[in-house]
C-alpha cells in the first residue's frame, strides 16, 4: 500500500471517490456510469486507510495528479472509445512495444485503457502533459483525447475556494480489477504491477529525452517548407507524398489550417502557396478546383482566426508539445488569438447551473476555469474578465464572428453533471434556514435583536444579516444579495418587515424591528414522538 500511494500521490487536501458497485453501463456505449451520490469528490484530506480501502475493494478512489504547487509524479492517456464493444486494446499494446516507450498501459474500470507514465520524484505537470500529448501523436489518437493532469496549475474559484480540477480512477481495485497490460494482453498481478513501476520511473530529463526522440524519428521527411511549420500539416502531406493518395475528406479544415501556416511564413505571397498546396495535396473532383480554392483564398484575405486543432483531420496529427516550439506553429500566434479552451463541465445545480473550463497557457500549463453563471462564457467581455482573473493572461478583443466558433468548440465539450443529493443550494439553503430557525428562540428583546428567532403560529422573525453571518461560517458561498433573492423566491420570505417583540405584563412597548418574516409551514421540523420504555418490576427482573 505505502508504494502504491507513494505512486499515485497528487493533491493531498481532496479526493474522489466512485462507489463501484453502484454502477451500471450506458446501452449505447457500453460506457460504465454512477448516479450523483456515488461519484464524486470527499472534500477531505486523503489518508493511507483511503488507499488501503481501495486495495481491498471497500471504496474505490481517484487521485488529481497535480498538486497545489503544480507538480505531479504521474500521469495518463485516458483511451475512451465512442463503443467500447469493438475497442482493440492490442492495437496500442504493440505500439508500445515497437516504440518502446516507458508507459504501462492499465485497463480502466469501463474496458478502456489509460496508458501511465510516473517519474522518480515530483517533476512540473506540464512537463507530464506535453510528454503524454507527445504519445498522442505516436498512438494517432485525436487531441481530443484527455490526458491527466487535466489541469497543471490549482487556484482560486470565483468565491474564493480552491479548486481541485479533477481526478482520474486508480487501478488495481480489490488489487485484483483494472490491472496493468503485459505487450501480449497478459495481465499483471498487484506484486508485479509495483515492481513494473519502479523499473520504469523516469526522470525530468529522461520525459523530454524519450518523447521528442520518437516524434522526430517520425516527423521526418514530407514538404521541406513545412519543417519549421505544424506538425499535424507536415504528416499529412507526408502521408499524401508516400501513399500518392490526396485528400478526400476534411479538405476545407486541412486548406483552412495550411493558410494560417502560409500567411505567417510567406506573407506576401501565402495565396500563390495555398493554391500550390491545395494542388499538390487535395483530390480536385467535380467539388473541388482552382475555382473553389480561390473562393476560399477571397474570403480569407482578411484576418481569420489561427489554427483548428480540435478539428479533424488535423486532431488525429496533434504533436502540441513539438508545435508549440516550432518557428511558425501554434505558439506562433498566440499573441494575437484566444487561448485554447476546453473540458466544460456543467454541474446542474437548482437553479443557478455552474460551469467549470480548461484554459492552455502559451507556457503549456492548463487552469480550470470557474464560471458562476452561463453569461459569464456567452458574452466575450465576461468571459475575458473571467480567464483574467483567473490567470495570468488576457485574451485580446476579437470579432463577434470570430468569438461563436470559439463558444461553439467549447461547448462541444460539454459534460452535464448532477450534484449529489444536498449539494444544491436550494437544499443546502433549506437545510440552513431549519437549523436556525429551530436554533436558538428569542425569550428578551435583547436576544430578538441579538439574531434570536422568534416564533408565533404562522410566521419565524430573525435577523437577516445575523442568519448570513451564520451561514458564511458553514462554508455558504453565494452573495449577500443573492442569497436574500433565494431566500424570497423559493421560501417566501418577506424583507424589510417590522416587528415588535411582544411585552410584558407592567412592560413598555418594545422599538420595532427590522427582520425577515417567512411562513413557518415550509420549515417545520417533524416532531419525533417521545418513546416510552417499559420496564419490568424488579422481583421480574430477578
Amino acid at each position: 500500500m505505502k508504494d502504491f500511494r507513494k505512486y499515485f500521490s497528487g493533491l493531498e487536501r481532496d479526493f474522489g471517490f466512485c462507489n463501484v458497485n453502484n454502477g451500471y453501463h450506458d446501452p449505447q456505449t457500453n460506457k460504465l456510469k454512477f448516479d450523483p451520490g456515488d461519484y464524486g469528490w470527499s472534500k477531505r484530506n486523503i489518508t493511507d486507510q483511503d488507499y488501503q480501502d481501495h486495495l481491498d475493494g471497500k471504496r474505490a478512489i481517484g487521485i488529481q495528479a497535480c498538486d497545489d504547487n503544480g507538480m505531479a509524479s504521474f500521469g495518463a492517456i485516458d483511451i475512451d472509445p465512442s463503443d467500447y464493444s469493438t475497442f482493440d486494446i492490442h492495437h496500442y499494446l504493440k505500439v508500445i512495444q515497437d516504440k518502446d516507450l516507458p508507459v504501462i498501459p492499465i485497463k480502466s474500470k469501463s474496458n478502456g485503457l489509460h496508458i501511465y507514465v510516473f517519474t522518480k520524484e515530483k517533476v512540473p505537470a506540464t512537463l507530464i502533459r506535453e510528454f503524454l500529448q507527445n504519445l498522442l501523436f505516436l498512438f494517432g489518437l485525436s487531441s481530443k483525447t484527455e490526458i491527466f493532469p487535466k489541469q497543471t496549475q490549482l487556484g482560486m474559484n470565483q468565491d474564493n475556494v480552491r479548486t481541485s480540477g479533477s481526478f482520474i480512477n486508480l487501478p488495481y481495485f480489490k488489487k485484483t480489477e483494472r490491472k496493468a497490460l503485459l505487450p501480449n494482453g497478459t495481465e499483471l498481478e498487484f506484486e508485479d504491477f509495483i515492481n513494473v513501476v519502479k523499473e520504469n520511473l523516469q526522470t525530468k530529463e529522461s520525459l523530454k529525452e524519450v518523447s521528442n526522440k520518437k516524434v522526430k524519428e517520425i516527423l521526418t521527411g514530407g514538404p521541406e517548407d513545412l519543417l519549421d511549420g505544424p506538425p499535424c500539416l507536415q504528416m499529412i502531406c507526408k502521408q499524401v507524398q508516400e501513399s500518392g493518395n490526396k485528400l478526400s475528406d476534411e479538405r476545407d479544415r486541412f486548406l483552412f489550417n495550411y493558410m494560417v501556416f502560409v500567411k505567417k511564413k510567406h506573407k506576401d505571397d501565402w495565396k500563390k502557396k495555398l493554391l500550390q498546396a491545395a494542388r499538390d495535396f487535395i483530390k480536385y473532383d467535380d467539388t473541388w478546383g482552382d475555382d473553389k480554392v480561390n473562393q476560399k483564398i477571397k474570403s480569407w484575405d482578411k484576418d481569420t482566426a489561427g489554427h483548428t486543432c480540435h478539428d479533424l483531420p488535423i486532431s488525429s496529427y496533434c504533436a502540441k508539445g513539438n508545435c508549440l516550439r516550432r518557428k511558425y506553429g501554434i505558439g506562433s500566434h498566440r499573441e494575437s488569438s484566444w487561448p485554447q479552451i476546453s473540458g466544460l463541465i456543467k454541474i446542474d445545480y437548482k437553479p443557478d447551473p455552474e460551469y467549470f473550463f480548461n484554459v492552455e497557457l502559451s507556457d503549456s500549463k492548463v487552469v480550470q476555469i470557474h464560471a458562476k453563471h452561463i453569461k459569464k462564457i456567452a458574452e466575450m467581455k465576461e468571459m475575458r474578465a473571467l480567464i483574467a482573473d483567473q490567470t495570468s493572461i488576457f485574451p485580446p478583443i476579437i470579432k463577434n464572428n470570430e468569438y461563436q466558433p470559439i463558444l461553439d468548440a467549447l461547448w462541444a465539450t460539454k459534460e452535464d453533471i448532477k450534484p449529489p443529493a444536498g449539494t444544491n443550494p436550494i437544499e443546502m439553503l433549506k437545510k440552513y434556514l431549519e437549523d436556525y430557525v429551530n436554533g436558538p428562540e428569542a425569550t428578551t428583546y435583547a436576544s430578538f435583536k441579538s439574531g434570536a428567532v422568534l416564533k408565533d403560529e404562522q410566521y419565524y422573525y430573525f435577523d437577516y444579516d445575523k442568519f448570513y453571518e451564520e451561514i458564511k461560517r458553514n462554508e455558504w458561498t453565494k452573495d449577500r444579495p443573492r442569497t436574500a433573492t433565494l431566500i424570497k423566491t423559493h421560501f417566501k420570505a418577506e424583507f424589510g418587515f417590522q416587528k415588535r417583540f411582544p411585552k410584558g405584563d407592567n412592560e413598555e412597548s418594545f422599538p420595532p424591528v427590522r427582520c425577515i418574516r417567512m411562513p413557518a409551514d415550509d420549515l417545520m421540523k417533524e416532531e419525533i414522538p417521545e418513546e416510552k420504555i417499559i420496564i419490568e418490576d424488579k422481583e421480574n427482573i430477578v
